[in-house]
């Protein structure tokens, strides 16, 4: 009797794996959700933003605020991307920074500065911050935002523009819209390409500036771990529940299943588990140091 018992439990197991397997991914030995790990490993933890994007929204954008609606819209992490510019001399600059404290405005000791686009002499120049450290573009002349960002200014002192505190709520809302829309889908696909891109040209340069980790963003980190914060992180619910995805059940090397829902993929030391299939490597989008 007992054989047939254990061929019925193999039976039962077999057939409800695929409907039981958003429950086996989102629970743990505690059944309390991602562990820390993997939380941790995902670009919105480690304030990683797929930087071609960034500037091509930044020579498309009409205004400020276009922009940072839609650097918000390329960014995965939880806080939102602020932005700052200034002018020093004959050079202007545009940041990015992480509000990781969530209190809408830039403190550089607390929050954490993703990039910088820089004109100098009529010229062009992207460059990635901590995480993003392996990022350099070169693009040419053309005044883009900071024509806008110039003329629009109505503050004084080094900094003449800033994302206005009053506007995070609006473009936290209209995120929040966006991410639940097929649009946050095709993005998380091209960063995927992009993280993709980086990995192969840039190689040790990339898994090297995801060492380095500002002193805000560890503060940060740890604020999350201790509070248990990261399990309801949009970096690890993201995209649509409808699109179907595979995972490797407990990240080893085992079988796939192909199922609904659950979470979105998270790069890590082990590799990278991508809960969706990876486009075609579009030279197109490479940015102009890889040409």
């Amino acid at each position: 009797m007992a054989p047939r018992i254990g061929r019925i439990v193999v039976a039962v197991s077999a057939g409800s794996l695929l409907a039981g397997a958003p429950v086996l991914a989102a629970c743990g030995p505690s059944d309390s959700g991602a562990s820390y790990s993997q939380w941790a490993s995902t670009d919105g933890a480690a304030g990683r933003i797929n930087l071609d994007d960034v500037q091509q929204a930044f020579m498309e954008s009409s205004s400020a605020t276009e922009f940072e609606d839609r650097v918000n819209e390329i960014y995965e992490g939880d806080g939102l991307i602020l932005i700052r510019a200034r002018q020093d001399g004959d050079s202007l600059t545009l940041e990015g920074w992480e509000d990781l404290d969530a209190n809408n405005q830039i403190e550089d000791a607390v929050d954490d500065q993703l990039f910088a686009i820089v004109k100098q002499d009529d010229q062009h120049e992207l460059r990635g911050y901590h995480a993003n450290s392996y990022y350099h573009s070169n693009f040419g002349a053309g005044d883009f935002l900071f024509t806008y960002l110039i003329i629009s200014s109505l503050s004084r002192g080094p900094y003449y523009y800033q994302t206005v505190p009053g506007r995070a709520t609006d473009i936290r809302r209209d995120r929040s819209s966006y991410r639940g829309s097929s649009r946050y889908d095709s993005q998380l696909n091209r960063n995927r390409q992009y993280t993709s891109r980086q990995q192969t040209y840039a190689g040790s340069s990339y898994q090297n500036a995801g060492r380095n980790v500002s002193s805000g963003r560890q503060t940060y980190q740890q604020t999350q771990r201790s509070s248990g914060a990261f399990r309801s992180s949009s970096s690890l619910t993201r995209g649509s529940s409808s699109i179907s995805r595979s995972s490797t059940i407990g990240g080893g090397a085992g079988s796939t299943i192909s199922r609904s829902g659950g979470f979105g993929g998270f790069s890590g030391g082990g590799g990278r588990v991508d809960f969706r299939d990876r486009l075609e490597d579009d030279d197109a989008t490479r940015p102009a140091w890889l040409a």
